[in-house]
């Protein structure tokens, strides 16, 4: 756990999409602010928005052929079978649109190749954190992942399952919108008073480069008129 920072999201069963949208949101915001450090805070993404986007993306995919051969459609067969509330491929689609319907590995796979991003969930094992089966790989590069917890295993009551934010430390540090926006306001500040301070120093040099220039030409002038002097007083 000490790699990442968890954030918490609503539990209201959408829990997922609020979980993606807001790590979204949390790469939007990273900034470097004090000693150079990355930060960044959490801001609530456009949950009901992915829903749909990624129930329209399977229904137009439901041939879409995974790493184990199976396609998404039968993924979604099996889970119609293993539940009695649904009855059929379309009838779990109309169920997933449904604002408060909890999303599972289905709906992982379409959010990854949507997004064109890896999505690793982890449960937690002791102080570590393991990785589940919940996610999806659709590159090799692990620099873009999106990395979520999962408290699988920790409860038993239905219903009661949820997803959260793993934010890694090393993209950003996750702090409040407030202390965000003070740590912002002196970076500010000493950007600006670093440019003050640039433009002073630049302007000193002007000045000390103009002097010495006329130093200079002052000094040659000198030079020749004494030299012109000398010649007269030498001639005959």
């Amino acid at each position: 756990m000490d790699k990442y920072t968890k954030v918490n999201v609503a539990g209201d069963g959408a829990c997922y999409f609020h979980a993606v949208t807001g790590y979204l949101e949390l790469d939007k915001n990273v900034k470097k602010l004090k000693d150079d450090n990355k930060y960044t805070y959490y801001k609530k993404g456009n949950a009901s928005q992915l829903r749909k986007k990624v129930v329209a993306w399977l229904r137009k995919n439901l041939d879409y052929r995974l790493p184990h051969g199976l396609t998404i459609r039968d993924d979604i067969e099996d889970t119609v079978t293993q539940d009695p509330k649904l009855s059929s491929v379309d009838n779990y689609l109309d169920h997933m649109s449904e604002e408060y319907a909890y999303a599972g590995q289905i709906e992982i796979t379409a959010t990854s190749v949507l997004l064109k991003r890896n999505i690793r969930t982890f449960i937690k094992k002791g102080n570590k954190l393991s990785n589940v089966g919940l996610g999806y790989e659709i590159n090799k590069s692990k620099d873009d992942d999106i990395h979520l917890y999962h408290n699988l295993g920790s409860t038993k009551a239905k219903g009661s399952h949820h997803f959260e934010i793993l934010y890694p430390k090393s993209k950003g540090l996750v702090v409040t919108k407030a202390e965000y926006d003070k740590l912002k306001s002196k970076s500010s500040s000493r950007a600006k008073t670093k440019r003050k301070t640039k433009r002073k120093t630049k302007r000193k040099t002007r000045i000390k480069t103009k002097r010495k220039t006329r130093a200079k030409t002052k000094r040659k002038t000198k030079r020749k008129t004494r030299a012109k002097t000398k010649r007269r007083g030498r001639r005959p």
